[in-house]
Order: C-alpha cells, then structure tokens, then sequence
C-alpha cells in the first residue's frame, strides 16, 4: 500500500492505551522488550553510567568535532515513503545545525536557560564507502512490505551495517503503535542498533535530533518512560545534574510552565514539546562520554581510521558511484489505448547514459527520464531500465509491472458473483478475472466458507485506521443494457459502542486509475445483527444479512467499470461481503464472441477492414464502431443475407486515431461485438 502524509506533531492511539496522545517517539516500548528478553542489556546499561560519572567528574572539555558516518536504509514500496537522497540530505543538514547550536530557534531560549545551552559539537556524514569497501551514497533502498507497521523484526531482515563504523537509520511507512520513531540507548544487541524514523520526519522538524539524543544515552527529561505530564514523573531523573525536574510536556509550548517545583526546559530537545530547540550542557556530557565509551562500541564511530573506512573523513576525494537502476513500481492498471508515463527512480551519481524497453508498449524504447507509452494489447507487461555514466552501469528489469485490463472480458454482466467458484478470486488460469488485494496490517480480505462462501475480513485483528481493498475484476456491459444499480449482500457486527469500522465502495470507470466513491457507511449504520455487540469473532446467521446497492446511473456511457470495497478497521469485528449482483437488461438476442462467428481482418488494422459474419436471416444490419468509453464514432447499414457475409469497411483515419476500439455487428435478432485495435 502507498499512502499517507503525517505531521509533526499529531494525536494518535498511544501503545496499547486506547485514546492516550502522541508520544512521537517510541523507545521505552522497544527498549523495554528487548531488556526483558536479555537482562544482560542493564549490565552493560550499569557500566556505561558508571564510566559517564567518571567521565564527567573528570571534566574533560574538549571541543574536537566527532564526526559520526551515517547510512540510512530506506524500506519502501514505491510509495511517498520512498524518500530522495536530496530529502536525506536535508534530514542530516538538521541534525548537523542542531548538534552544532546552530539552529535559529536558539534566538528564542527563555532566559532562566540561556546560560546552560550545549554545544555537542557533533557532525554527521552521510557514508561514501560500504563495509566491504566498495561506493555508495550513503542511502540503501528495499522494496518490502516491512515499511508497514514496523517494529524491532524488521532489522533482522534489512541488517545494519556494522554498528560500531555507522549511525544506522532505517525509515518506514509506518511503525507499530503509530509512534513516529524510536530508538535504543547503548548496550542493545548489536543487530537492533540505531534508529527508525516514518519517512515524513526525516527532513521536517527536530525527530532525528531527538531519537540520536537517545542513540547517545539522554532519557527524556523526566526519565525513561514514554508518559509525560504524570505527577510521578517528578520522583524520576534522567540523571542529567542541569535539566530540571519535571512532569514532561506534552504537545504544547508553555514556556512559563512550572511543575516539581522548578520552571520546565520546555524547549529540549528530548522532551515532547512543540517548540524544540536546544540541549543542556550536561546533556551535551552524557552524550560525549557515550561517544567515548566501549559500550556498542560508540567510541571507534568517530576515529580516524573509521572514517577514512567509511569514506567521510575531511581528506577524502569522493570519485563519484556507477547509478543504481530503479523504476516506479505503485503503478495503477491502465485501459487498452491509454498511455502511462513512468518514472526514473534510479539512484547514485550523475547518470549520463539511460535506456528503457517496453515489451507491449508504442514505443517500445525510450532514453527519457519520464517516457510516455501507450498500451494497445490486454496484458501483463514487463519494463526495463538500464543505467549508467562514465564509472559503470546498472540493469533492472520490473516483471509483471504494467495490468493492462481486457475490457470485454472479466465479469460479464449480467451476472452475480456468489464467490463459490474454487479458483475465485485469484483466478490462476485467467489474468483478466483476477481481483486484486490492497493490504495493510495484520488481517486482510480473505475467502471464507461457512454455510456460504464469502470475503471477510476480521478488523478486531488489525490497529486503527487500517485500510483493506479488494477490487473486482472489469465488469464488462456490452451485453446488457447498463443498470441503475450494483447490489451487493454484506454482514457485520460491532465489538462495542465504539467500533467504528468504516466501509466504503467506489467505482472506476477507467480501469482503477482513479476511483470514486459511491457508498460510505460506518459504525452503528454497517450493523446487521440487530446491534448486540460481539466481543469474540462474528459469524452471520442467514438473517444476519443486508442486501446494498451502489448508484450507477451516471456511467450509462461506460461499457466496462471495476468495483473496490474497502474498509478501515475502527475497533470493530469481522465484516463480509457476498452476492455482488450485476444486472441489466439483457440486449436482445445478444451473441458472446466465441459464439457469435464475426471475424475480423487485419486487427490491429490501419485504414482498411475485411469482416465475416454469419446471419440467421436476410435484412438489414448496422455496423458499429464505438470508442472504449462506449461512444458511437462510426456507423453504416447492410442488407445481408442468412448465412455467411463478407463487407469491407474503409475508414477515414483523421477522425479516429490510433487505440483500441469494439465493433459491433447490430440487427433485430442479434449483437455481436469484437474487439478491435487501430494503428495509424
């Protein structure tokens, strides 16, 4: 799924506490779990407050810069959340202005906090050089669907490079408990080490800032929970001797709040605060002893000899990287004759050499960044793109990329789609039946067989504001004259008064390039049990059953339209969907194609068409040409005879130009339609 623009600082469902607000970062929930899987963790955790006490008593002042290399490793599915080298860098920009107290909102500190402002002196850079010795950008990418409600697993699958040479940072689509990041303090198993950022907090705001303060052993001010604003919190310290006591702000800037006593460094950069802007002095030690400890092995990041491994020391030349070859992959199906423009996702240096192959597509070749290729032929098409400059090249091929629908195929209206066929809805043997999946969470539309067969999904299984699609395959109308209505049965319950799971149906009538929405119901309105409340899994009786419809009035024009019913899980339970029903009234006489014994030649044609026909009897007959959206755009009348008929057709090619096009034999027994592909 590609989707999403987060904000800064916004309400969301805390970590298992229904209702709670944002806490926009996530270490204790993390941390927490990985301690109480290895107790080792606080041994360690113990050894490095010891040497911090140390360190700081020792009043060691140096103001060297320590510069940290840094890899971000960026797990996307081609969304949004697939975010630039140019937005990285803007992200690492941020983080370098505030580890260096050079950031504009410093002009603002309240004047109790002036005097104790700290400069860690802290400069981050993006890695040149990967482990093994070879170029990079600094930046990996990863088509998974891990950037989807991660958690600490996903960093067994996209390892880091060796924590004690690079600041890793891995950046998703979305993190388990909607948090907007998180990170572990030092002494982490070396496999979970650094942090995990939602894309949008990259290049906006101070959320880096605040999860390295964590990567550097600094606690949120009123210590190691993920709870500010409690009255207890005053009975805990971050163990830092010049932040004061205090409850924690929370998503606000009261630059005058007092709490345990003492006025609040409201503007810390660890606390929850919507007006950020510095570290303490004592922060800024806490953070060099880290720096200069053993424990995870923070102390060799910044050396010499890391950095000339890493690539980022100040002497090095960086010679430049071969590209790496990337397309776009969040494609939507496109009608047969419809063009699509892709997207060069390539990543590395400077590319000088470019080279595209469209199997299927007019053209087939293309050397653009962003090429336009129209599609004629139903199908499932593949997309190449080579890369390269003067220091090498790259190939990579995207199989199965371009859905290119038959419009005269898939469901055949009238019909009703009662999903008791074996192979529904995945359809191995037929690509053009196939219904497609939207998927997020934990749960997902699924075939289910109980006295019927049905969709369900089981939304009690999935976090708030999940969203699940399922859409149909093309509903094809030329046989039957277009309905008012879609019906379709559906079954639902509520777990409590608050489940509010939301299902909405759409329409298409273009091949899923954009959809519109034609039902919305939520909550207490989807109930069809009679509104008790079932707090294990629902399943329907025959009575627990609604038959819906949606309005299709407004696309009598249409001869083909795709359906998707989607739903976004709200604290509810299982939701089904059965009986989608397609009426009309059946045109008269009507032929499918297999039966129908009209052939055509040459398809694809240019100007000139030969077609055969057989009639049942002698009489007049119209030869229709339609467009895809069911436009009548030629027309000529015959007298046949019964049996075989043979007719040329010439057209004039200014007025219909080069696509995909159904011609239609018409007369008072029968209609008989092909599909037909002009090239000019």
């Amino acid at each position: 799924m590609k989707r999403n623009i987060l904000l800064l600082f916004i309400l969301f469902i805390g970590f298992g506490l229904k209702g709670q607000p944002i806490r926009k970062c996530a270490i204790n929930y993390f941390d927490s779990i990985e301690v109480a899987r290895n107790p080792e963790i606080l041994k360690a955790r113990a050894e490095l407050e010891s040497f911090t006490q140390d360190f700081i008593k020792s009043k060691y002042q140096s103001t060297d810069t320590l510069i940290i290399p840094v890899v971000f490793h960026v797990l996307h599915q081609y969304g949004s959340e697939r975010i630039s080298i140019e937005k990285i860098q803007r992200g690492i920009n941020q983080m370098n202005i505030d580890y260096r107290a050079e950031n504009t909102e410093l002009n603002s500190v309240v004047n109790d906090f002036i005097p104790i402002i700290g400069n860690p002196t802290i400069e981050f850079r993006l890695a040149k050089l990967t482990p093994d010795g070879t170029c990079t950008s600094g930046v990996v990418y990863y088509d998974t669907e891990l950037t989807y409600y991660a958690s600490n697993s996903l960093k067994y699958t996209i390892n880091n490079w060796d924590p004690q040479s690079y600041l890793n940072i891995w950046t998703v689509s979305s993190i388990e408990g909607n948090a907007a990041a998180w990170s572990h303090y030092p002494g982490i198993d070396p496999a979970l080490d650094g942090v995990v950022s939602i894309y949008t907090y990259v290049s906006s705001g101070h959320v880096l800032s605040h999860e390295v303060g964590h990567y550097l052993n600094l606690a949120h001010p009123w210590g190691s929970t993920n709870e500010p604003g409690l009255e207890s919190n005053c009975d805990i310290d971050d163990n830092v001797e010049d932040t004061p006591n205090t409850i924690g702000v929370d998503q606000h800037c009261n630059l005058g709040m007092v709490s345990c006593g003492f006025l609040t460094n409201v503007q810390n950069f660890m606390d929850y605060s919507t007006c950020e802007a510095m570290f303490t002095q004592g922060q800024v030690d806490r953070m060099r002893a880290a720096l200069n400890s053993g424990i995870s092995g923070r102390k060799y990041l910044w050396t010499p000899e890391n950095l000339r491994q890493t690539g980022t020391s100040n002497d090095y030349i960086h010679p430049g990287c071969p590209p790496i070859a990337d397309i776009e992959s969040d494609i939507y199906p496109i009608c047969p004759g419809t063009a699509y423009q892709f997207t060069d996702f390539s990543s590395g240096d400077e590319i000088t050499e470019r080279s595209w192959t469209f199997e299927g597509g007019e053209p087939s070749t293309s050397t653009v960044s962003s090429p336009e290729i129209t599609y004629y032929q139903p199908g499932l098409y593949p997309v190449s793109l080579s890369v390269g400059n003067g220091l090498g090249s790259n190939t990579i091929t995207r199989e199965n990329l371009i859905f290119v629908p038959d419009t005269l195929a898939g469901i055949i209206a009238p019909a009703v789609i009662d999903m008791e066929e074996a192979d529904f809805p995945t359809y191995a043997n037929d690509l053009f039946k196939r219904w497609e999946f939207e998927v997020a969470g934990n749960a997902h539309w699924e075939k289910f067989s109980n006295v019927n067969t049905s969709l369900r999904i089981k939304n009690q299984s999935n976090e708030l504001g999940t969203i699940n699609s399922v859409i149909t395959s093309n509903i094809d109308f030329n046989p039957v004259a277009n309905p008012d209505y879609i019906y379709f049965d559906m079954a639902y319950a509520q777990k409590n008064i608050e489940s509010m799971d939301e299902l909405k149906v759409f329409v298409s009538p273009d091949c899923g390039k954009k959809w519109i929405v034609k039902y919305i119901k939520s909550g207490k309105s989807l109930v069809t049990n009679g509104g008790a409340y079932i707090t294990n899994t629902f399943e329907p009786s025959a009575s627990q059953w609604r038959t819906e419809k949606i309005d299709i009035k407004n696309y009598k024009n249409k001869n083909h339209l795709r359906i998707k019913f989607q739903i976004k899980s709200n604290g509810g339970n299982c939701l089904y969907i059965d009986n989608v029903t397609i009426g009309g009234e059946p045109l008269v006489g009507i032929e499918d194609n297999n039966r129908g014994n009209l052939s055509v030649y040459p398809n694809p044609m240019k100007n000139n068409l030969t077609i055969n026909f057989t009639m049942q009897k002698s009489g007049q007959t119209t030869v229709k040409l339609c467009n895809i959206y069911g436009c009548e755009i030629y027309s000529q009348q015959f007298e046949v005879i019964a049996g075989s008929n043979i007719k040329e057709l010439t057209f004039d090619q200014p007025l219909i130009n080069r696509g995909v096009y159904f011609l239609r034999v018409v007369n008072n027994e029968m209609q008989i339609t092909k599909r037909l592909v002009i090239n000019n």
